[in-house]
């Protein structure tokens, strides 16, 4: 891998159809590559592993800034950190990973620039760790994109926990409800805007869908709610803020259905396509 004058990584892959139809096969590499198109083979990093004639993916993250990444060891199942730039890799000590778990029931994610690293094990849990310290923040979701937000230096941390959409101010402080979703609200899945929650809402109104934008301030006391009405296709039955874009947008996702209103009728569970 890259040393100092490294670019920056900007994505990995592990998929690789010469190889992926071996049955006999234990290992295939993750690959990582930067924007200029050059690419690395990461040996070391646990990747595909056979599961009742299947396969099944173990865990690789990158840091937002390119600079880290985390992985299982592909010799022990260790959980490690490793700095391209010094070269350096690091153990990271867990309450929710064992080197014995299914690996493929792990998922891992930076927060920050990499000062933070999300653990979620379908058999443990999650948690919350802040490299430098060592600091463990055990957090409760039941997914690993529930956490929404986590600021460096134990600072904000925001979940969302069914309905509820939580906030502690910092690690120490304990979890408060900052908004629940009405009844009469069909809410999606919000995304962090800087100091504000931003989701898409779709009101319970069969015959006019209607959709707003909503924003849940997380500084104001009382966690002021403002909501607008969007102006969409009418057709859309589906809309989901995905992920911040920079500092003031966000990235809707739309689903339409194949059969309405076209045969006047709400559409099943399969009938929907971006």
């Amino acid at each position: 891998m890259p040393g100092k004058k490294a670019p920056r990584l900007e994505y990995t892959v592990l998929y690789d159809p010469r190889v992926i139809r071996e049955p006999a096969a234990t290992h295939h590499s993750w690959r990582a590559g930067s924007g200029s198109g050059q690419e690395w083979r990461i040996e070391e990093a646990l990747g595909f592993v056979p599961k009742d004639g299947g396969q099944a993916v173990s865990p690789l993250a990158i840091s937002d800034d390119g600079r880290r990444f985390a992985y299982l060891q592909r010799s022990d199942r260790v959980l490690v950190v490793r700095d391209l730039a010094s070269g350096a890799t690091k153990r990271v000590s867990t309450r929710v990973y064992r080197p014995g778990d299914d690996s493929w029931n792990v998922e891992l994610s930076f927060y920050g620039d990499g000062e933070l690293l999300f653990v979620w094990n379908a058999g443990r849990g999650s948690e919350l760790i802040d490299l430098a310290s060592t600091a463990r923040l055990r957090v409760g979701v039941e997914f690993d994109r529930d956490l929404l937000e986590a600021r460096a230096d134990g600072g904000r941390v925001t979940v969302l926990a069914g309905e509820e959409l939580r906030v502690r101010k910092n690690w120490r402080s304990p979890f408060s409800v900052a908004h629940r979703e009405d009844d009469a609200e069909d809410g999606t899945h919000p995304v962090v805007l800087g100091d504000e929650a931003v989701s898409v809402v779709r009101l319970r109104d069969v015959e006019n869908l209607r959709h707003q934008l909503k924003r849940v301030d997380l500084r104001h006391p009382a966690h002021r709610v403002t909501s607008a009405d969007l102006t969409l296709p009418y057709d859309l039955e589906t809309v989901n803020a995905v992920r911040p874009l920079g500092r003031d947008s966000v990235l809707l996702r739309a689903e339409r259905s194949r059969t309405w209103p076209d045969h006047g009728y709400p559409p099943g569970p399969c009938d929907w396509e971006e």
